[in-house]
C-alpha cells in the first residue's frame, strides 16, 4: 500500500473528539470535504487510530448522497495512510448512530437512475475493500442504512439500549446496502425475516446475546472510548498480520470451506516472510513484549 505518512495530519482540534488531530484528504480530494462537516475524521497518532464521525445530529445522522461520497473518500484515504492501523466509526455522542438513508433524497431516485449510478455499490465496496479493522461504536438508533453501515464494519460495540432495525418495508422498499444478506448470516433466516418483515427493533443487549454485537455497554460506560481502546490494542499488533487475519476471516463469507481453508493457508505461509514474524516469535521465546515494525 502507498503510504500517506504523518504529513497528512493537521493539528486542528475537534471539540468533541477530545483534542484529536484533524486528518486531511490528500491533494486532489479536498473538494470532497469542502463546505461540509457532516462526516469528520480525527486521528490519535500515538496509537495509530482514526475516529470517523457521522455528524448530522439534527437529522439523526440520516445519510445523504454527499455524506456517503465523503465516507467513501475518507475510507480510501485511511486505507492508504500507513499512520492509521485501525478505525472507529461513531455517530453522535449519546445520540443517534444513523437513522438510515435520507428519505427526502431517496424519493427523488428512480429505478433507472439507481441502476445508472449503481446506488450504494460504492459504499458497500468501500467497506468490503477496506483492509484495516473498522469498529462501529453504536449509541442511540442504527436503523435502515445506519444498521447496514454498522453491519459492514468488522466489530460492533454498542450501548445496551441502542436500537437496531431494518424498517424499510414500512416505506415501501427493502434494505439495499447488504442488510438482508448480512443479517441472515449473523442471525439466521428466521430472525432476519422477523426483523425485516415486521419492522422489529432489537437492542444492543439482545444482539450481544445473539453474537452479532461483540460487546454491549451499560449507560454509565463510554462506548466510543471502549471502541477506541480496542482499536488501539489491535493497532499495536503487526499491520500486515492484522490485514491478513482480517482477509482470512472474510474469506469464510465469500468461499465454501475448502476454498476458505486454502486462502487461510496461503496467508498463513505468507506471514513467515514478514520481519514481524521474526520479531514476534523471538519476543515470545525471550519472554518479552514484541516491538512490531509493521512489515
Amino acid at each position: 500500500m502507498q503510504s500517506s505518512g504523518a504529513a497528512s495530519l493537521e493539528a486542528t482540534a475537534l471539540p468533541d473528539f477530545e483534542g484529536l488531530e484533524r486528518l486531511s484528504l490528500p491533494v486532489g480530494q479536498e473538494d470532497v470535504l469542502a463546505g461540509a462537516d457532516d462526516v469528520r475524521v480525527g486521528m490519535d497518532a500515538a496509537v495509530a487510530v482514526a475516529i470517523v464521525q457521522l455528524n448530522r445530529p439534527a437529522r439523526r445522522n440520516a445519510l445523504t448522497q454527499g455524506m456517503m461520497d465523503r465516507l467513501v473518500a475518507l475510507l480510501a484515504q485511511l486505507d492508504r495512510n500507513d499512520a492509521v492501523r485501525a478505525v472507529v466509526l461513531m455517530g453522535t455522542r449519546k445520540g443517534a448512530f444513523s437513522a438510515g438513508a435520507d428519505i427526502g433524497e431517496l424519493t427523488r431516485l428512480t429505478t433507472g437512475e439507481a441502476h445508472e449510478r449503481k446506488f450504494l455499490s460504492d459504499l458497500n465496496g468501500a467497506f468490503e475493500g477496506f483492509s484495516k479493522p473498522i469498529i462501529a461504536a453504536v449509541e442511540g438508533i442504527a436503523l435502515g442504512g445506519g444498521f447496514e453501515v454498522a453491519l459492514a464494519c468488522d466489530i460492533i460495540y454498542a450501548a445496551e439500549d441502542a436500537k437496531f432495525g431494518l424498517p424499510e418495508v414500512t416505506i415501501g422498499t427493502i434494505p439495499g446496502a447488504g442488510g438482508t444478506q448480512r443479517l441472515v448470516r449473523a442471525l439466521g433466516k428466521f430472525k432476519a425475516m422477523e426483523l425485516i418483515l415486521q419492522r422489529q427493533t432489537i437492542s444492543g443487549e439482545e444482539l450481544a446475546q445473539r453474537g452479532l454485537v461483540n460487546r454491549a455497554f451499560k449507560s454509565d460506560e463510554d462506548v466510543v472510548l471502549e471502541a477506541k481502546n480496542l482499536a488501539a490494542r489491535i493497532a499495536a499488533y503487526s499491520r500486515p498480520v492484522v490485514r491478513m487475519a482480517k482477509q482470512a476471516v472474510l474469506a469464510a463469507e465469500n468461499h465454501h470451506l475448502n476454498a476458505g481453508m486454502a486462502v487461510e493457508k496461503q496467508l498463513y505461509y505468507m506471514t513467515f516472510a514478514l520481519d514481524d514474524f521474526k520479531v514476534g516469535t523471538e519476543a515470545f521465546l525471550n519472554k518479552q513484549q514484541p516491538d512490531f515494525k509493521h512489515h
